[in-house]
């Protein structure tokens, strides 16, 4: 179990790594876009191979999959359409005030799934899965990138800013014991389809936020970068 939180721990430090980053050398969007990409490729290799690949090969039913990765895409799906109606009354209100928070929210939304899969990975075998802590971590650096300078042209201050990735990375490990608590109390397909859950709904992150905005701030080559991201997480997960 405390392997489990010192790996989601770990993986959610990329956001303070990404504010840092981007607090002292304020990097163009391109470069953002690129490190964006490549994050998204990496965790795109690992969740295929680390979570649904060993669903399959573990499930007595692996039809368990499919309804996991149906029901986690469903649930983060709902949970994003809620949260962008309720801070889209608020954006038209106040803009300024609502932007920022609206933005922090994004990335608990998008650290929850992440933090899970480490949780329920380190369940499953006994350790953490290095290759998923090193792509969640590639890719919260991007995602810290990107708010930062966002929450703080939205009126926040740079401490306030900083709290709010440590509140998030603090979220990140409650939740990553969550997972592996659960994995550890429940009967083999059911544990596949909670580790099928977690990976959909990864996968809707890369496919809603990390891809598309990737593409936004680097063009064409941010689609070079999922691929090599790929390769890279392909390569890791076969060391």
């Amino acid at each position: 179990m405390l392997e489990a939180a010192i790996g989601a721990g770990t993986a959610a430090f990329g956001l303070v790594v990404g504010y840092i980053i981007a607090d002292r050398y304020r990097p163009n969007d391109d470069l953002v876009g690129k490190i964006m990409g490549l994050g998204a490729g990496v965790l795109m290799a690992v969740v295929a191979y680390a979570l649904v690949l060993e669903s399959v090969e573990g499930a007595e039913r692996p039809a368990v999959v499919g309804v996991g990765l149906a029901a986690g895409a469903l649930v983060f799906d709902f949970g994003s359409r809620l949260l962008d109606r309720h801070f889209s009354t608020r954006r038209a209100a106040n803009k300024e005030a609502a932007g920022g928070l609206s933005l922090a929210l994004g990335a608990v939304l998008d650290g929850v799934p992440e933090s899970m899969a480490i949780g329920i990975t380190a369940a499953l075998s006994g350790e953490v899965g290095i290759p998923l802590v090193i792509a969640a971590f590639i890719a919260n650096i991007a995602e810290g990138l990107a708010a930062s300078p966002e929450l703080e042209v939205n009126g926040m201050s740079r401490q306030a800013v900083l709290g709010i990735w440590i509140a998030i990375l603090a979220a990140s490990v409650i939740t990553a014991l969550i997972g592996y608590g659960v994995m550890a109390a429940i009967a083999t397909n059911a544990g596949a389809l909670v580790n099928a859950f977690a990976a959909g709904a990864v996968l809707m992150v890369l496919s809603t936020s990390l891809i598309p905005e990737g593409y936004e701030k680097a063009g064409l080559v941010a689609g070079l970068m999922v691929v090599l991201g790929f390769a890279i997480g392909f390569s890791l997960e076969h060391l």
